[in-house]
């Protein structure tokens, strides 16, 4: 949506559309999806792959093992999530780049600042949640959440984003 806005392609699909809050709920169903098919590929791809380059003297993990199975799915699950927040973050900004250093920042460089793996507040960051829970087979000490529950923690950022970009795309000029 941001490339969108920087080449003005955007004035012509709310001229198509006017309905701008059905414009991004389509947009994000698709984003969604497609990450969702997308993540969902990879993931079980690099499973696999990881389980077929494994020694045979370290034990295998059984695709077939339900806690397996939950946290491959899972970590499908958190890359869509993941493409959700970066379009939330972009339909707020409207900048590529801007969005990008956002999102990484965010996800990746804040936890390490905030030191938030060793406080409280890792809990509640969402890349910390897919490695120490959704991600994860065995529970992690600080993690102790349902992971379920967890990744709902994780779906609300895209939802908090998306909501707020409705908002501001209704009142803002294209």
């Amino acid at each position: 949506m941001t490339s969108e806005y920087s080449s003005g392609l955007i004035r012509v699909t709310f001229a198509a559309v006017p309905r701008r809050s059905l414009v991004l709920g389509a947009k994000a169903f698709v984003w969604g999806l497609t990450f969702l098919v997308l993540g969902e590929i990879a993931v079980f791809v690099s499973f696999l792959l990881g389980i077929a380059v494994l020694r045979s003297s370290v034990p295998h993990p059984a695709p077939g093992d339900p806690a397996v199975l939950r946290a491959v799915v899972m970590t499908g699950g958190y890359l869509a999530l993941t493409g959700l927040t970066g379009l939330g973050v972009g339909v707020i900004l409207r900048h590529s780049a801007a969005a990008v250093a956002a999102l990484v920042g965010g996800l990746f460089v804040l936890p390490v600042i905030a030191g938030a793996a060793s406080h409280g507040a890792g809990k509640f960051m969402p890349e910390l949640i897919a490695g120490n829970s959704l991600a994860a087979v065995k529970p992690v000490p600080g993690f102790t959440w349902s992971p379920w529950l967890e990744l709902g923690v994780v779906a609300l950022y895209p939802l908090v984003l998306l909501a707020a970009g409705s908002w501001l795309l209704a009142r803002r000029d294209a």
